[in-house]
């Protein structure tokens, strides 16, 4: 017998529910689906489900990203230099500059989570 294996719900455990959902909701476009109690919130983004956790009892310790195991998620524009400018903008903090020409940039969110923001090749 083989076990199959499906995604489920993508969890964003943050330490400021307010913070994170203005964020993710926004300046990411995700969409509330459901209040779960004081400290979760469904969400939605692309049809794939998330769910923001304001239960860490403690800040991110700071590292360069992929130095360190992680698990993170991508989200893909159809323009990477109107998202820069966009990120720009809103103040959103950048994980390293982004380089003109480059299809890709890595954002945080206010915990200092890292999301890969790419280009979709067209």
């Amino acid at each position: 017998m083989s076990i199959i294996f499906t995604p489920g719900e993508t969890n964003i455990i943050c330490t400021q529910l307010v913070r994170s959902l203005r964020f993710y909701q926004d300046v990411l476009g995700f969409a509330i689906t459901e209040h779960e109690g004081p400290a979760a919130v469904h969400m939605s983004c692309g049809g794939r489900p998330f769910l923001l956790l304001a239960v860490a009892k403690s800040p991110l310790v700071e590292r360069v990203y992929c130095e360190t195991p992680s698990v993170s998620f991508d989200l893909v524009v159809s323009d990477i230099g109107e998202a820069v400018s966009y990120f720009h903008h809103h103040g959103v903090a950048f994980e390293s500059p982004w380089q003109k020409g480059e299809s890709y940039v890595f954002i945080k969110d206010p915990d200092g989570l890292v999301i890969e923001v790419i280009q979709e090749q067209g």
